[in-house]
């Protein structure tokens, strides 16, 4: 019996670590697709595109391993709680991945056009507190399940949708005062909700950290 608790919490461990790195992947995608924005840069949108298939191709690794590891060595408690959490965690993840390729996508669209500075500095703005959102969310992943700082990673989960509505109202405005810049705009709020998108997974995450670490299911929204 000793043995079989040695292999579920190295296998636990394992998995954890490419929670972990498959993490960093998504995180990275998303700075990349800001810079990408901001600088309107085609060849780096195309870099992220393509590179989504890295994290997609984790995820379907990572969740054979998940079930392969349920079913093998049959984890219970907190094994059990941190098994599976990693496989909705994987889940959680590979989406956010695909928002970083998702406004690569708009700005690769938008090539005949140019984004103003002041809403692409308030979507960036937005952009940077929902990567920090999820890169705390992580790390109280990585701290073993630390519930109280999953819950204040995404305290601030409402003023992510309070700075969507005044980037929209910004967005608004503009495409009112202009009519041709309503495909531009456009583009702009598709942007802003994917980042919005970036904070409401994030805090899936957090709730996942916590049930690893007490057994129960929390609503953080």
């Amino acid at each position: 019996m000793p043995e079989q608790v040695s292999l579920v919490q190295k296998k636990r461990v394992q998995l954890q670590q490419g929670v972990h790195d498959m993490g960093a992947l998504v995180i990275e995608a998303l700075h990349r697709s800001v810079d990408c924005l901001s600088r309107q840069d085609l060849d780096l949108a195309e870099q992220i595109i393509a590179q989504d298939e890295r994290i997609n191709q984790r995820r379907r690794l990572m969740e054979q391993e998940c079930l392969v590891a349920l079913a093998a060595f049959k984890p219970a408690g907190e094994d059990l709680r941190c098994i599976g959490a990693c496989l909705s965690l994987v889940s959680e993840l590979e989406r956010i991945g695909d928002y970083a390729a998702d406004v690569a996508r708009i700005v690769r669209r938008a090539r005949d056009g140019v984004f103003p500075p002041a809403p692409v500095a308030a979507v960036a703005g937005l952009a940077g507190n929902a990567i920090a959102m999820l890169s705390e969310a992580l790390a109280a992943f990585d701290s073993g399940g630390n519930a109280q700082r999953a819950r204040a990673a995404v305290a601030q989960e409402q003023l992510m949708d309070d700075q969507e509505d005044a980037v929209d109202d910004q967005v608004v405005d503009m495409m009112r005062a202009d009519p041709e810049f309503a495909p531009m705009g456009t583009y702009l709020l598709w942007i802003v909700h994917n980042y919005e998108r970036v904070a409401d997974r994030a805090t899936n995450v957090a709730e996942r950290v916590i049930y690893i670490a007490s057994g129960r299911t929390e609503e953080l929204s």
